[in-house]
């Protein structure tokens, strides 16, 4: 079999996406200060929830990272309730987005309309940001919200009053949240700076194109930034669609494989999306059908 792998690139910049999650944890902005969690307690804090749909509906689904995932949903005939991330230290938020979910034929009846953000002080909650009337939820696009706070606490929530009007449950794909306000920085002392000599550009060598797949099945074995590793038995046809997409800069950012016969169960037709800047590598294993 032939394979095909991306450069060791997506590597090394998802270990720096990792550790700027747990930098941004206490200090500063426009970074997630929840890190990508795998587990309601794995690798920092304490995701809970008022309750779940299932077992695979678990809070810490918010906070996993993947736009295409399941998210979070409150039991059956409870169209209200709360999910909280406890911090393992203190620290300030004043600003969260909420993502609704993308695989749900009902996201929009399904997302917050009446809701409330709130940390906890120890002996009560404290609501921080209230919203009413929240609506024209899309798929893929944040809604964004920004409050003014000044105290740091360890653990928030989003409380749900009210959704869109689905009466079996609400749910999410995603929360995150942010502190918006720049960290103080001293001025550095200046200091005399030595001249460095240039150094001459080394010549890059080209390398060999890959070849182009031959057989006329493939699995295509895809691994998420997430952690999550997807897997296709696909026609080449369709696999080199998926290249043409990965490879063009411009376009949809996200891309639907046609799972074909693989665990259809009742339904016609089942799609799996993925999407372009979650994608760490993926490989093609070519063979021929029978």
């Amino acid at each position: 079999m032939k394979k095909i792998f991306l450069p060791i690139f997506f590597s090394l910049l998802l270990v720096f996406s990792f550790s700027s999650n747990i930098i941004a944890e206490g200090t500063s902005t426009q970074i997630n200060l929840i890190p990508i969690m795998t587990s309601n307690d794995a690798p920092t804090g304490h995701a809970t929830a008022s309750s779940v749909w299932s077992s695979n509906h678990q809070p810490f689904r918010l906070f996993n990272g993947d736009m295409t995932d399941v998210g979070w949903a409150s039991i059956q005939g409870t169209p209200s309730g709360w999910v909280s991330y406890e911090f393992n230290n203190p620290v300030l938020v004043n600003h969260y987005t909420l993502l609704a979910r993308a695989d749900s034929s009902v996201y929009k009846e399904e997302s917050p309309k009446d809701f409330t953000f709130e940390a906890w002080d120890g002996e009560k909650w404290l609501v921080l940001d209230s919203e009413e009337n929240i609506t024209n939820w899309e798929k893929y696009k944040y809604k964004e919200f920004s409050f003014t706070n000044e105290t740091v606490y360890k653990k928030y929530r989003l409380n749900i009053t009210k959704n869109n009007g689905l009466s079996m449950f609400t749910a999410l794909n995603a929360l995150e949240m942010y502190n918006t306000n720049p960290e103080p920085t001293n001025t550095p002392s200046p200091s005399p700076t030595a001249t460095v000599k240039p150094t001459p550009t080394p010549t890059v060598t080209p390398t060999a194109t890959p070849p182009v797949p031959s057989g006329d099945h493939a699995i295509l074995t895809i691994s998420m930034t997430t952690g999550i590793e997807k897997e296709f038995d696909l026609p080449m046809s369709e696999v080199n669609a998926f290249l043409d997409w990965y490879d063009t800069t411009t376009g949809s950012a996200r891309y639907g494989i046609n799972k074909q016969d693989n665990n259809k169960g009742p339904f016609s037709k089942r799609t799996d999306y993925v999407i372009h800047d979650k994608i760490l590598s993926f490989e093609v294993s070519e063979y021929t059908a029978k």
